[in-house]
């Protein structure tokens, strides 16, 4: 059985948590999403349709996917925040450190998920990625291709990245012709580390970086730069919302999947994990894509020909031309990658 970091502490902070738990068990349900449109959307038809159906009364919050406070609450045995969204890292990580519920898979089903989207901890709650897009009202034509984005000649103008290892580093092995499926064998090696960087070498003086998701969208419509990788989201809100003449070429997506997950310790637990199973589910999904461009996790919604076509910008209708980015790769290498990338960045 896989020891758990926090074990000894959540022990000693039992008895201060049955001191709080009338008070917990009375307070509502506290659901935390990623705030903006999307919770928005999902307050509308997720949570305030599973407060209808059940009579569970539902709280929502938004936050930045940091774990600290998770963890805070976790060893002090004072959990007032049931449910989270979470990427997919601080998911795997959550989960081997303790703080967060093994999903209850008896009371959410399992089968309904896109594959490898139902784990131990969580389950999907929406997918998202990046791709290259440029404004066509100033280019008749863009780069189509990783490859071609890195070709300054084929293609003059400034880029714009992701100022951070992921993401940047795949891009630069996809342009420089590794296979998709081959991506993180060769990047996990010193060899393929060397080879993203020479290929990063050939943008100097052709990039500027983004470091919010904001930025790439200004600096194109600014015409600071000519084109971008930036979230798909926002490219299509700013097509659709903005009305902005911009191409999105979905054979560059980087893509991954942020999942619902319950905290360890939550005195909702029951209560949340019936959460779970509604908020992933076929008919509250459908009722929020009528007012949200989204991308769950749910095979039935990916797979509903309605929705596909009032929402083309399903990331996950478009995994076949895109690259997953491999999480447990990350969890591995990150910190040394990331730092690796800040001092090549600050030559």
């Amino acid at each position: 059985m896989r020891e758990k970091r926090l074990r000894n502490s959540v022990l000693l902070a039992l008895p201060l948590a049955l001191g709080f738990a009338a008070g917990a068990q009375a307070r509502d349900l506290v659901i935390i999403g990623p705030g903006g449109g999307y919770q928005d959307a999902a307050r509308e038809t997720l949570f305030k349709s599973f407060t209808e159906a059940t009579g569970i009364k539902v709280k929502d919050d938004a936050s930045d996917g940091e774990l600290a406070k998770i963890y805070s609450m976790v060893e002090a045995g004072q959990v007032t925040e049931d449910i989270q969204m979470i990427g997919e890292p601080e998911l795997l990580r959550g989960c081997e450190d303790g703080i967060f519920e093994a999903v209850d898979y008896d009371i959410v089903k399992k089968d309904k998920f896109i594959d490898g989207t139902a784990l131990e901890c969580g389950v999907g709650g929406a997918g998202w990625g990046a791709a290259v897009f440029y404004d066509k009202s100033k280019h008749a034509a863009g780069p189509q291709s990783f490859a071609e984005f890195f070709d300054v000649e084929k293609f003059p103008g400034k880029r714009s990245l992701r100022s951070t290892a992921q993401m940047t580093l795949e891009a630069a092995l996809l342009a420089d012709g590794v296979p998709s499926a081959e991506v993180y064998e060769v990047l996990a090696t010193e060899e393929g580390v060397a080879r993203a960087f020479a290929r990063l070498d050939t943008l100097k003086g052709h990039v500027v970086w983004w470091n919010t998701g904001a930025q790439p969208l200004q600096f194109v419509g600014s015409g600071e730069v000519d084109f971008a990788l930036a979230f798909t989201g926002r490219i299509l809100r700013a097509m659709s919302e903005d009305k902005k003449d911009y191409q999105l070429d979905w054979n560059t997506l980087i893509y991954s999947v942020d999942y619902w997950a319950v905290v360890a310790g939550s005195p909702k637990k029951d209560e949340a994990m019936k959460m779970l199973d509604w908020i992933t589910d076929v008919g509250p999904l459908r009722e929020q894509a009528k007012i949200w461009p989204i991308s769950p996790a749910n095979k039935e919604v990916n797979e509903d020909p309605v929705i596909r076509e009032s929402n083309p910008g399903m990331v996950l209708n478009h995994t076949d031309e895109g690259l997953r980015i491999n999480t447990e790769f990350w969890v591995i290498h990150g910190e040394d990658l990331e730092a690796r990338f800040a001092a090549w960045a600050a030559r």
